[in-house]
């Protein structure tokens, strides 16, 4: 049983974690599209940055991965104030997490019924060289979006809603959104093409669960596509079964899409 009050209970913001082959290409990309830097690194080989409407993205050098993570790859993290606590609390709400010492602090890990892995990133106190940033600025419109393949929609929603994600308006068979004020949301996509789930990390402690890079965002589509394609990104409006989405190729050559604001 979760003994947490609701005001102190920790929040797990969604934080997906581009592996990049040209990380400050994929940076200024993000900058681009109203994210706000966090932690950055000289040179941009790795950032950390915010969206106003919540949700964080994660970018890494790809040569710099031990995970042996190639360029274009995105996995699942979270981000939490205090890896212990948000471990305490997720094994109180019957799920698997753990935390261990890491050179650079505190780091965790969610391990999912299926056995897939979710990185618990703590927030950093000690920049450890890295350079830090307010965060300000970012695009009060734009909400992060990890989208996750879903063979089994019902499952994945259970764990979401134990981390405390709520659902966002009825959904369907192919698609679902859960989030959290702040704390950007997780797209549950439904069987559709074979996509690879998760990847071989080498830990013992699982594979890492992947999802792909999603925004959301009230500005107007024409608009941003236009904004877009005259900032170098080429980007247009398509309606595909009365779903309106701004549809771009990123810097690492993966497709994104851009959806309206589900939570306003």
């Amino acid at each position: 049983m979760n003994t947490t009050p609701a005001s102190t209970a920790p929040q797990f913001a969604i934080m997906p974690l581009r592996f990049s082959d040209q990380p400050a290409q994929m940076i200024a990309f993000l900058r681009t599209l109203g994210l706000a830097d966090v932690v950055t690194t000289q040179g941009d080989n790795f950032a950390e940055l915010v969206a106003g409407g919540g949700g964080r993205v994660l970018v890494h050098a790809a040569a710099g991965s031990e995970t042996r993570a190639h360029s274009g790859t995105t996995d699942l993290c979270l981000m939490v104030d205090s890896a212990d606590e948000a471990a305490r609390v997720l094994v109180e709400r019957g799920l698997d997490a753990e935390v261990w010492d890491e050179s650079y602090g505190r780091q965790g890990a969610l391990r999912l019924p299926g056995g897939e892995v979710v990185a618990l990133n703590e927030k950093q106190q000690d920049l450890y060289g890295y350079q830090g940033h307010p965060g300000t600025g970012a695009d009060e419109r734009l909400r992060v979006v990890g989208v996750l393949d879903s063979p089994d929609m019902d499952a994945d929603q259970a764990w979401a809603q134990q981390i405390g994600l709520r659902a966002e308006g009825e959904g369907d068979e192919w698609y679902r959104s859960l989030g959290a004020p702040g704390a950007g949301a997780l797209g549950l996509h439904g069987p559709g093409a074979e996509v690879e789930r998760t990847r071989d990390v080498g830990s013992e402690l699982g594979p890492s669960l992947l999802v792909r890079l999603g925004l959301e965002t009230s500005e107007d589509l024409a608009s941003l596509a236009e904004r877009l394609t005259a900032s170098g990104y080429p980007a247009r409006v398509v309606d595909e079964h009365g779903l309106r989405a701004v549809h771009l190729t990123d810097p690492d050559g993966e497709h994104l899409e851009i959806h309206p604001r589900s939570d306003v």
